[in-house]
């Protein structure tokens, strides 16, 4: 019999950019996907939408293997998991079978980097621990305000878009003002949530500061309904007068806003990793079907137009899991490349979101073509990728910030630059 992929797996990756423990890691997770996730994709969906149950309980079968805890300093008790390569092939493998899935350790991932990077010994100290207990641990990185979608990721905002404010008060900071669509808000225990001491002060306003609950005045919306990504949490949160200790700022003026930006570009190269896993999913999905579907008497893949829309898919898949290697790689060597969150990363890191999200989105829509109506139910599981890849391409800026972001590392673009005929052309009004 015709098998459904003559792919050799383990050369998705150069082997030369990978390290041991990552090409230990990919095959665990390539495991654990193929036994346990696959085989019930949609039951997670029904859990998702009902009480939550099933996926929590499979979220609890990733903290044995060290998911929740990992990316911790090894002094901390954790893996020292930092590398945004590691993290990359991490999303993409839990992207093949359900990416949402994968959001509540990855929210730890994010929450907690600022802390690490900044040597904040008071937060690592009263929280790291928890993350390696035997029962689930979330955190949650608060950044989107209902006032403006990418404000606080635009770098030409300098943190003027801002609404949610930090006071020091005495020994504590008192926070008021709300967020929107953060990943496990809700379900979270621990919260980073971006402030601004004082919008006129520009980067060297803005804040990232620790939040644990329950805290007085930290209350919460309700869940957002969306068309996929099911997996996950997402809603609003509302400070009033949230009191915490000094000591759970990340690190101070300035660090905080580079700290911020370095939060960006990982998680741009992290979510183009998760979209080419998503890509990838639907690919294995539409291989098998088209093998075994036959169209004029013969397989459609062997048909030429067939063969033709798979390669195409195939080219996206590869081009974009290259493009993601290539900005890990360099994020993860600065001593090589520069700073992490400089405009440069930002820009190789966005280079790499959009295309990969980009692409995704495509190989869904033409696996779809492929299957025809099939594609489109809940039989398969070419429909669940895309409508799960679609909030990738738009979160973080979205595509068009994304854009813009890429023009940074290539020339001095300013979304503010002067106009010098404005004034001028208003005036003849």
């Amino acid at each position: 019999m015709e098998p459904v992929s003559t792919e050799i797996k383990d050369h998705r990756f150069l082997k030369e950019l990978l390290s041991e423990t990552d090409g230990m890691l990919i095959e665990m997770v390539r495991g654990f996907v193929d036994e346990v996730i696959l085989p019930i994709r949609r039951e997670m969906e029904l859990s998702a939408r009902s009480d939550f149950k099933l996926i929590e309980d499979l979220q609890r079968k990733l903290i044995p293997l060290g998911f929740q805890g990992g990316f911790l300093p090894e002094e901390y008790g954790g893996m020292n998991l930092t590398s945004v390569m590691t993290a990359g092939i991490l999303a993409e493998e839990f992207g093949r079978g359900d990416a949402s899935f994968f959001c509540a350790p990855a929210g730890g991932f994010w929450a907690m980097r600022p802390a690490m990077f900044a040597e904040n010994k008071a937060v690592l100290n009263e929280f790291a621990p928890r993350f390696l207990g035997e029962d689930l641990y979330v955190a949650c990185f608060g950044m989107t305000e209902p006032n403006g979608g990418c404000n606080i990721e635009n770098m030409d905002m300098h943190g003027l878009g801002i609404r949610t404010t930090a006071k020091l008060d005495g020994d504590e900071w008192v926070i008021n003002g709300s967020k929107v669509w953060p990943t496990n808000s809700g379900i979270a225990d621990l919260y980073l949530v971006v402030c601004t001491t004082d919008p006129e002060l520009g980067d060297d306003g803005i804040a990232l500061i620790y939040v644990p609950v329950p805290t007085k005045g930290f209350s919460f919306g309700r869940f957002e309904d969306k068309a996929g990504f099911r997996g996950s949490r997402e809603g609003d949160f509302y400070f009033d007068n949230v009191r915490v200790p000094k000591e759970f700022r990340a690190a101070g003026p300035g660090r905080d806003a580079e700290l911020l930006h370095d939060n960006i570009v990982y998680a741009r190269i992290f979510s183009a990793a998760w979209a080419i896993g998503c890509a990838q999913g639907a690919f294995d999905e539409v291989l098998a079907f088209t093998k075994d579907r036959l169209a004029a008497g013969k397989p459609i893949r062997q048909h030429t137009i067939g063969a033709s829309i798979l390669a195409d898919i195939a080219i996206g898949i590869q081009v974009g899991r290259d493009a993601y290697v290539n900005a890990a790689y360099m994020y993860d060597h600065p001593e090589i490349y520069g700073p992490r969150h400089s405009k440069q990363m930002l820009s190789r890191a966005s280079i790499a979101k959009v295309f990969c999200c980009d692409v995704a989105v495509e190989a869904t829509n033409k696996a779809m073509e492929l299957m025809g109506s099939y594609g489109y139910v809940t039989d398969y599981h070419v429909e669940k990728y895309w409508r799960d890849v679609k909030i990738i391409q738009l979160w973080e800026g979205g595509a068009q910030l994304g854009r813009l972001d890429v023009a940074r590392g290539i020339y001095d673009y300013d979304q503010f630059y002067r106009n010098v005929m404005y004034n001028k052309l208003q005036l003849k009004k």
